[in-house]
């Protein structure tokens, strides 16, 4: 019985401090153990499953332990989900609304919030919680807007506010504020790499001649590849000048709504140089929806992530291996091939038959990244899959036991 508690915790930044769990996880699990065996007579609060994330946001469901506690829960190895109110589990809405109305009931959970007195045993979503999930994402909202209001403020004063400044230059901390200087030798890459987009190479070629030079590709990168390139070709950072409000609430606004500044960081190249070769190397094409498997697949030759075509969108490809596109394999070839795997890995004719239909049906149940349920489904179990020729797979499972 006790097996089929679950306790969730979670909180937005880890604790920096040299304790295993922070100081808000260890409250909120006590509370729920405190809790619990008034709740759910003859229970002791020993051998209960507790999933914890420590350093997550609660407006994104891609949290590891969230993933899994909903995995188990789809495979009917929890019962019970007790949380310390409702903002621990999601502060999106739209999430906590469909887990509440639709998940839940159709799989048989009881959901506890303690603090905020809810059980769905013995009351269900009203007013009451929908306001508060409300409030929980405005509060979120509320905070967020403070947040990007003082970044703004600080660009504006000159500042520059990423923790990342571009490859060919470091940033420097000062009494006053930080400042961005020149690396030497990064920005003597980065010169050759316009000098050889001016002689008309692209970008592969460009990558090909670094890579087979030795030449150092930043800190976040081993190898030089196409898209690193066309990233630093077309960053007019290089010729002194700083764009930012690119986006606003998640959309990309036209280029007379950008804001500029000069004069705040040296340039590397010259302005002129920067326009040419930006005329040469063509723009990439407009972006669409990404394809159910984004992130988790890998072609299994090259080891990079894997998109969808150019002119069949319903195919993944490789754009590395060799010039062009390499088709892999068609999407919904691999997603019926995941459902089978998933069946036979974690199912195993354990559980009736209504119980694998639940799993396999494209229900959807809500998530905070507007996926579809097919996508939600396949990043809970799923972590990495490799894809060869010829239908050659390999799926690497987001745990190893359930």
């Amino acid at each position: 019985m006790y097996s089929k508690i679950a306790f969730y915790a979670r909180i937005s930044k880890a604790d920096k401090r040299r304790q295993a769990l922070s100081n808000s996880i260890n409250s909120q699990l006590g509370i729920l153990r405190d809790a619990v065996s008034g709740l759910i007579p003859g229970t002791s609060g020993n051998g209960i499953q507790v999933f914890i994330d420590d350093g997550y946001s609660g407006r994104s469901s891609r949290r590891p332990a969230f993933r899994k506690m909903v995995a188990k829960a789809v495979l009917g190895e929890i019962g019970i989900i007790l949380v310390k109110d409702f903002s621990r589990f999601s502060r999106e809405h739209i999430l906590m609304s469909e887990f509440l109305e639709q998940v839940f009931p159709v799989y048989g959970i009881r959901f506890i919030s303690v603090t905020d007195c809810y059980d769905s045993a013995s009351q269900d979503p009203g007013l009451v919680s929908s306001f508060k999930s409300l409030f929980n994402e405005y509060y979120c909202k509320d905070i967020s807007h403070k947040v990007k209001s003082m970044l703004a403020a600080k660009k504006e004063a000159g500042g520059y506010c990423t923790a990342n400044v571009p490859f060919g230059y470091n940033k420097v901390f000062g009494k006053d504020k930080e400042a961005v200087i020149i690396n030497k030798n990064e920005a003597a890459i980065v010169y050759k790499i316009f000098t050889l987009a001016s002689e008309g190479l692209n970008c592969r070629e460009i990558a090909d001649i670094l890579n087979k030079g030795g030449y150092f590709a930043g800190r976040k990168y081993l190898e030089w590849d196409a898209s690193y390139i066309w990233t630093i070709i077309n960053n007019p950072f290089y010729t002194g000048l700083h764009v930012w409000h690119k986006y606003e609430s998640g959309k990309r606004l036209p280029k007379e709504c950008w804001k500029t500044r000069t004069g705040k960081h040296d340039a590397i190249i010259s302005a002129g140089l920067y326009n040419s070769v930006k005329h040469k190397v063509p723009g990439s094409p407009p972006k669409g929806r990404r394809h159910i498997f984004h992130g988790i697949t890998k072609c299994k030759t090259c080891h990079k992530a894997l998109c969808a075509g150019r002119r069949q969108k319903d195919f993944l490809c490789c754009c590395h291996c060799r010039p062009g596109e390499v088709k892999k394999i068609q999407a919904d070839t691999l997603f019926a091939i995941c459902l089978e795997r998933i069946n036979n890995e974690f199912l195993k004719c354990s559980f009736p038959a209504k119980r694998q239909d639940a799993i396999i049906n494209p229900l959807v149940y809500g998530n905070s990244c507007n996926l579809s349920y097919k996508e939600l489904l396949l990043h809970n179990f799923i972590k990495k899959i490799e894809i060869g020729g010829n239908n050659d797979i390999d799926i690497y499972w987001n745990f190893h036991c359930l």
